[in-house]
């Protein structure tokens, strides 16, 4: 038996009853498999990680040889059980996705069941929205759960949409794609998207929400360029839900396309033009991005000029910086010589007579000593004339 251990089942609440007619000979058999639902078609269906008993049973008052067989799609056929008798039973523990197929219950294989095994998706649901047209599309989708799980749909206390599949059925995909009109929805609304699925059993509700937004785009307000170099505009939503679709026209209403003079590239929300080899005649002046979505239209205007001499704007900034670089040499200079600057001996030239004004506490340092020249004492020093010079000898 493998993987598959067989144990003693107890009957108990829940579980599904089916009575059964064989071919053999007219034969009846109950067979009892729960916890688990029959669906309209009589299909059974358990949960994932559930334990599942099944039970069988013939009316008959005879002792049968009775066999529970399991048959998965493309598999050989497996035997769980067989007794000679009218009753037999087994249980699988932590059913799994692999225990899904038709369980027979035989005297001769006459009576199969067929058993699917659910199990819900994984983490909550994921909402997003897109337009076309005038309308809104609203996407909300819950993945990897089996079968597919319902939707339902609202905003502001109020059904946007009928529940999809309202008799409780299993929906039709694990995407849900709602469409409501531009002119029913507005700006700021926000919307819900609440999921079920027949397996999920924690009480937590499983949706995801998104807000509805007008677009809001930006852009720099003065953009320069040089007659003959490519130059770019850029212009992003920062606002918008769906994402808006954002275009590029003249000020004079021309919108404008990608050909051999523009190239227009958008990624997500953000949009670029750039206008190749451009010509002050022809591309100087205003433009315009326009973002639009179903809930409203925006604008935001951009003025293009262009500079006919690129060398210009380079030798201005040159200059510029030669002189504050002078600037800032001289004042160090001025800065680190500014104590010698006032303190020094300074020296003047008056024919062939030099003069020299020293420093001293004394006022009487200086005496006039009436020579042709200049004799002057300071600090125990002398200066006499020599042939029209002043020289000062130390005593």
């Amino acid at each position: 038996m493998g993987r598959h251990q067989l144990f003693t089942a107890r009957c108990s609440l829940g579980l599904t009853l089916c009575t059964l007619v064989g071919a053999d000979h007219g034969e009846k058999f109950t067979i009892t498999i729960g916890p688990g639902e029959e669906l309209p078609n009589k299909t059974m269906y358990v949960i994932k990680h559930k334990n599942v008993s099944f039970s069988c049973s013939s009316m008959s008052q005879q002792n049968l040889s009775i066999s529970w067989i399991f048959v998965r799609p493309d598999t050989n056929p497996e035997t769980f059980t067989s007794v000679v008798g009218n009753h037999t039973e087994f249980t699988l523990f932590n059913v799994d996705y692999d225990n899904q197929g038709n369980y027979t219950c035989s005297k001769n294989l006459s009576d199969t069941k067929e058993v699917l095994v659910y199990y819900p998706p994984k983490g909550p649901p994921v909402c997003h929205a897109e337009f076309l047209n005038d309308n809104v599309q609203l996407f909300c989708s819950w993945t990897r759960g089996y079968p597919y799980p319902m939707f339902i749909w609202s905003s502001e206390n109020q059904e946007l949409g009928p529940i999809d599949h309202p008799d409780g059925q299993p929906g039709s995909n694990d995407t849900n794609v709602l469409q409501v009109k531009g002119s029913a929805v507005h700006d700021g609304q926000m919307v819900k998207c609440v999921g079920h699925h027949i397996a999920y059993e924690q009480r937590m509700e499983q949706s995801c929400t998104l807000t509805l937004k007008a677009p809001l785009p930006e852009s720099q307000p003065l953009v320069t360029g040089y007659v003959g170099k490519n130059t770019t505009l850029t212009c992003h939503s920062k606002e918008g839900n769906p994402p808006p679709k954002l275009t590029w026209w003249r000020i004079n209403g021309t919108e404008i396309l990608s050909n051999v003079r523009y190239v227009i590239s958008q990624e997500g929300v953000v949009s670029s033009l750039t206008i190749l080899m451009s010509s002050k005649e022809k591309d100087e002046g205003g433009y315009i991005c326009k973002s639009e979505n179903p809930l409203g239209v925006k604008e935001v205007e951009i003025w293009v000029s262009f500079n006919t001499k690129i060398i210009s704007g380079l030798v201005g900034g040159i200059a510029v910086f030669l002189l504050l670089s002078a600037a800032v040499i001289l004042g160090v200079i001025l800065h680190r010589h500014w104590d010698k600057l006032i303190t020094r001996r300074h020296f003047w030239q008056t024919g062939s007579t030099v003069f020299t004004l020293v420093e001293s506490d004394e006022e009487n340092d200086f005496v006039d000593e009436g020579s042709s020249g200049i004799t002057s004492v300071v600090n125990h020093q002398s200066a006499q004339m020599t042939n029209g010079h002043t020289s000062v000898e130390g005593k």
